[in-house]
């Protein structure tokens, strides 16, 4: 096992190698002088040379990306010019806010994807089956920020269950009921496209494992039926579902940049959109390269939980 987890995070730093160079070529192609963006009214043309000279910006691209590399592997991520403050200190207080909204999200759709799958899978072509195949596809054709507005609308407008926006009151404590409540509304909408891709595939997967052979030993033996589904067919089909559920861990860490902007939550995705808008270059590279780090660790994680469930893959 050491040496497959060992092999697998060997296999990430190519991946981790071209997230950067792809970041920084996209980055250095952004039409415009970056020095006369940041400077604004104060853009002479000394003031430009001079902070192209601080910035590092007159020298080659191969050079200045080579430089911010070491710099990054050194731990040393540079320090952005909007906020005044290193850049992995940014990135880190807003990391958490992003990882509470995430974490969330994927933690509901996993459960409500996975159990909405093997109960459509028991009841196939069922009233249930039928129910939940209409609300999956329903939940997958509407965009997660059009629903994210449309709950704030309903749920936060008119009815005023929830807070609008924001991770935390304006006045008041800043406890666990407060952060729930402001919670709820963000989780939800990033969780439902996830929930009903979860439900769907895990359907499939459910479908495929009961019509094999060890099902239809284990209910001739006389299991209860409750039994062969959550123990033995589900166990069987979380093979074919880990790696799906890795995959939508990435496209809700994704969608949380457009969830973060809908509901003002204070996250990452926030944090580079405000810093593209500045054309804070070094915040924007450190923060997706920050941000496709954790995912790829979060996929190796994946792939050896799938590991210790089929030992086969190892091979």
């Amino acid at each position: 096992m050491a040496g497959y987890i060992l092999k697998r995070l060997l296999s990430a730093i190519p991946v981790l190698f071209g997230i950067s160079v792809i970041v920084f070529v996209i980055m250095a192609m952004i039409p415009g002088d970056p020095a006369t963006a940041i400077l604004g009214s104060y853009a002479t043309p000394e003031n430009v040379e001079k902070l192209n000279r601080d910035l590092g910006l007159d020298k080659p691209m191969v050079q200045r990306y080579f430089i911010w590399l070491g710099n990054m592997v050194q731990g040393d991520f540079g320090r952005s010019f909007s906020l005044n403050r290193d850049v992995l200190d940014e990135v880190l207080d807003r990391f958490g806010a992003t990882l509470i909204l995430a974490g969330t999200s994927f933690v509901l759709c996993s459960i409500l994807g996975v159990a909405a799958g093997v109960v459509s899978a028991a009841r196939q072509y069922g009233l249930a089956d039928k129910a939940i195949t209409f609300a999956v596809l329903l939940g997958i054709s509407i965009p997660s920020f059009f629903l994210g507005m449309m709950m704030i609308l309903i749920f936060a407008v008119k009815l005023r269950w929830f807070p609008v926006s924001g991770m935390w009151p304006i006045y008041g404590a800043r406890d666990v009921p407060a952060l729930i409540s402001h919670l709820t509304l963000p989780a939800l909408a990033l969780a439902v496209v996830a929930t009903g891709v979860i439900a769907r595939l895990s359907r499939s997967a459910m479908l495929e494992v009961l019509r094999q052979d060890f099902i239809r030993t284990a209910r001739a033996k006389g299991v209860p039926e409750r039994a062969v589904i959550w123990r033995h067919a589900l166990r069987a089909a979380m093979v074919s579902i880990i790696p799906v559920l890795g995959v939508q861990a990435g496209f809700v860490l994704s969608g949380a940049v457009y969830i973060e902007m809908v509901f003002q939550w204070p996250g990452v995705g926030r944090m580079l959109v405000d810093a593209i808008l500045q054309r804070d270059i070094l915040l924007v590279q450190g923060g997706v390269v920050f941000v496709a780090a954790c995912y790829v660790l979060f996929n190796i994680a994946v792939d050896v939980a799938q590991s210790l469930l089929d030992p086969r893959i190892k091979t």
